[in-house]
């Protein structure tokens, strides 16, 4: 056997392994690794997703998949989908749009095919060096510099790993010529139209040979720094939500626990506890119920200084009870009583009025 340059132990002995299969380089490589590390042939079940961006080069990499996976005897899966048109109905870019079709198809797939079914993703060191960059030039906050993980719960919860991230691109085309296959290219990535590309073609370059600097090293050394600061306030939030999360109280509306990811109507958590915390764990505590409740992600800081504001409104004593503030896709964060309560858009308590429109 080869020694092999994906992480073996983000995946468990018996799981079934839904595999994102574009057909380049670094997810052929991952089939080819999964299958030298021991897993089973029938515990991987392939997926590929043909957005129809590319015409026929989009239809000869379904081909090729089709091909390899007959070859190597492995199963296959397929989705097709207009990603453009998704976009345009839904107010996306093409890239989000496909993103969210293709994470939904594993999800689905981790379902047809039962407990214990987790998603594996070919992003690898390259890939997470120049996400951490992009992230920096548009203003992320510090957990996200902390860039990918090697493994978290998609929407739909289900385990998403990333068993190539700890190796370089160069690595990997090394890997894939051992293995003596050669994969499909995707024409789009020399598009500098697009900000990743450009980045990469550009930017990496420029920096690295010019300055003398290898950016890429210190950029992933910055995310596994990051990392290990979020792993701890992660942990912290995580208790504090354990201790603190009301399920009723003096709130005239039913409160429900996180357990309910995505239909909880209201969510409740002491006000005093939150205008009394750091900033820095109050934020996180915010973030966290909305992410628990589905507001996954554009909460600004300009929706935490508001919630700030009305929590040290409620800390002087003012009038804060029956206040609330609007956070992105019509939730709410307010004040009832004695009580910080996020509330899912529809779901307000008679009386209430926004304190600002954001």
């Amino acid at each position: 056997m080869m020694s092999l340059i994906i992480d073996p132990e983000l995946i468990e002995e018996g799981q079934t392994v839904v595999l994102g299969l574009s057909g380049g380089p670094d997810s052929v490589c991952l089939l080819f690794e999964l299958l030298e590390s021991g897993i089973a042939r029938e515990k991987i079940i392939c997926a590929h997703v043909n957005h129809g961006l590319r015409g026929g080069e989009s239809d000869g990499d379904e081909a090729y998949v089709v091909s390899l996976c007959q070859k190597l005897d492995v199963a296959l899966e397929i989705l097709r989908i207009d990603a453009a048109a998704q976009a345009k109905e839904n107010g996306l870019t093409i890239e989000e749009a496909g993103r969210g079709a293709r994470y939904e198809f594993f999800d689905e797939l981790c379902e047809k095919y039962g407990e214990d079914t987790i998603i594996a993703v070919a992003h690898n060191r390259d890939d997470q060096a120049e996400t951490v960059l992009m992230r920096i030039l548009r203003g992320t906050g510090t957990d996200g510099l902390a860039g990918m993980a090697k493994k978290r719960k998609s929407a739909a919860g289900n385990l998403i790993v990333r068993p190539l991230l700890g190796a370089a691109r160069g690595e990997i085309e090394k890997r894939l010529a051992e293995y003596g296959e050669t994969a499909m290219t995707d024409g789009s990535n020399s598009d500098t139209a697009y900000f990743r590309n450009k980045l990469r073609l550009e930017a990496f370059p420029y920096i690295e040979e010019e300055l003398g600097l290898d950016l890429k090293h210190g950029l992933v050394r910055l995310s596994e720094n990051a990392a290990e600061d979020k792993d701890y306030f992660d942990a912290v939030v995580e208790e504090a939500l354990d201790e603190y999360l009301q399920t009723e109280g003096d709130v005239p509306c039913v409160c429900n626990t996180l357990q309910t990811q995505g239909t909880s109507p209201s969510v409740c958590l002491p006000a005093e506890l939150l205008a009394s915390v750091h900033p820095a764990i109050r934020h996180r505590l915010i973030r966290a119920v909305f992410r628990e409740m589905g507001l996954e992600k554009d909460i600004a800081a300009v929706h935490l200084a508001a919630a700030d504001s009305l929590l040290a409104t409620f800390a002087d004593g003012g009038e804060a009870s029956g206040k609330r503030v609007e956070f992105p896709r019509d939730y709410t964060f307010g004040i009832s009583g004695k009580n910080a309560v996020f509330r899912a858009p529809g779901e307000v308590l008679p009386g209430w009025k926004p304190m600002r429109k954001l």
